[in-house]
């Protein structure tokens, strides 16, 4: 039941953003099609631009998401570092994502929509 409920809700927020986007994407991503994140085990998970595709939002390639206890949505890059991809990190003093953001198609911001959905699908594993 609770499977269902995570499924749905990152399939809403998935469709939401593209939605949302209007076709903002990254006009030419690395992996136009993606390829499926394995199901989760805990509360990490390494995630890439082939992940994402068109909705992948850095200008890095790849890194880890994690939800931390308390729906702490974090992105580690491959250095290390870990950024907020949600107010609670912000607020728990995470450095700011804007660093990694890259810009759509149409010069705005890719949202960061698809990967907070995942990151927080992620909490069902957080302690």
């Amino acid at each position: 039941m609770i499977r269902r409920l995570v499924i749905g809700v990152v399939s809403c927020g998935v469709l939401a953003v593209a939605a949302c986007g209007g076709g903002s994407g990254a006009k030419d991503p690395d992996h136009p099609n993606p390829v499926p994140v394995p199901e989760p085990t805990s509360n990490s998970q390494a995630v890439a631009s082939e992940n994402l595709g068109y909705l992948w939002p850095f200008t890095i390639a790849h890194g880890t998401i994690e939800c931390r206890a308390g729906e702490v949505a974090v992105f580690v890059a491959p250095d290390g570092k870990a950024y907020a991809l949600n107010e609670r990190a912000e607020q728990a003093g995470l450095a700011s994502i804007e660093p990694l953001r890259a810009n759509g198609a149409g010069g705005d911001k890719i949202s960061l929509g698809a990967l907070r959905s995942r990151a927080l699908a992620l909490c069902k594993f957080a302690g």
